[in-house]
């Protein structure tokens, strides 16, 4: 099987520590968007994107869709998008970026099985949707940003109720496509070694134990995973060890070893290879980096594929 190569950008966007989601707001986002660039991108975290004024298109993967004034994206982590206003036209869009991961944690603290399945039905699909025709999603995507933006007494606790309740709205989008795909069906049978993986990407793990945790032989997860998450189980592992690794380079002051063992690395040699090829720079030169919230990677070798993480 030949696997997708693409020149992409990775926007990796970090939440702020006392609460679960970023947001983009003001006259900042009034802007054309997209028409110089042809790169497609992708983020680190569920981008929820509501347009205020304006009209253009959206790419997911090599899907077009038009779009207009009060119509809302849902966009899962590391899913392939692009949006374009109209030529020489500004569109005014305001964003969310949701850890949610860490929401969902906070929802269901004591069954990490149930967090991953919710988790991949809320990440499985991205949709722009129209507001008149999910009216109750939309009107919670922008009372989160009317939370943000005036900041009124306990906020953030406000935003945290709501943040669930938006993200478990999110999950029945899925229960009304009555179509099961096979690639869905491929997912929830490797779910439980992707919550493995989760849970254990610190300690040494192979394939086998993750073929294990989904009581299936390893030649037919291996199968499994590629053909639901188009990478290898493998390189998917070192994927999640960098993304951690990337955390703690700017959260902590620790020596690159350190971080590299602690996140699963054997040596720092195998961290800066895998780090390499994911990011497109080595992890000190992510550190260095001066814009805290978004690191534009240009020349990444990353194979676009689709669902949770």
């Amino acid at each position: 099987m030949k696997h997708l190569q693409a020149r992409v950008q990775y926007r990796y966007y970090e939440t702020p520590p006392n609460c679960h989601v970023l947001a983009l707001l003001g006259a900042g986002w009034i802007r054309e968007y997209g028409n110089d660039l042809d790169a497609l991108h992708f983020h680190n975290h569920l981008e929820l994107g509501y347009c205020r004024n304006g009209e253009g298109t959206m790419t997911f993967g090599d899907r077009k869709t038009p779009y207009t004034t009060g119509m809302f994206s849902v966009v899962p982590p590391y899913h392939l998008h692009h949006t374009n206003s109209l030529p020489g036209e500004k569109c005014h869009w305001e964003f969310l970026f949701v850890n949610v991961e860490s929401v969902l944690a906070q929802l269901i603290p004591d069954n990490s099985l149930a967090r991953t399945q919710l988790a991949r039905k809320i990440n499985q699909e991205a949709a722009l949707l129209k507001h008149e025709e999910h009216p109750q999603i939309a009107n919670m995507i922008l009372a989160i940003m009317d939370e943000h933006r005036n900041k009124a007494d306990r906020y953030l606790e406000s935003i945290s109720g709501m943040l669930q309740s938006l993200l478990i709205t999110i999950s029945r989008l899925c229960d009304d496509d009555p179509a099961d795909t096979g690639a869905g069906k491929c997912i929830e049978a490797i779910a439980p070694g992707i919550d493995y993986v989760a849970q254990h990407y610190r300690e040494k793990i192979s394939v086998s134990m993750l073929a294990a945790a989904c009581h299936m032989s390893e030649t037919h997860f291996r199968r499994l995973f590629l053909q639901s998450m188009r990478i290898s189980p493998l390189t998917y592992i070192n994927r999640i060890r960098v993304e951690a690794v990337c955390k703690l380079l700017h959260s902590t002051n620790e020596a690159i070893g350190h971080i590299a063992v602690k996140c699963g690395f054997i040596t720092i040699t195998a961290l800066n290879r895998n780090f390499k090829e994911i990011t497109g720079m080595s992890p000190s030169q992510w550190r260095k980096d001066t814009q805290y919230y978004e690191r534009k990677l240009h020349d990444s070798k990353i194979q676009p594929y689709e669902g949770w993480r």
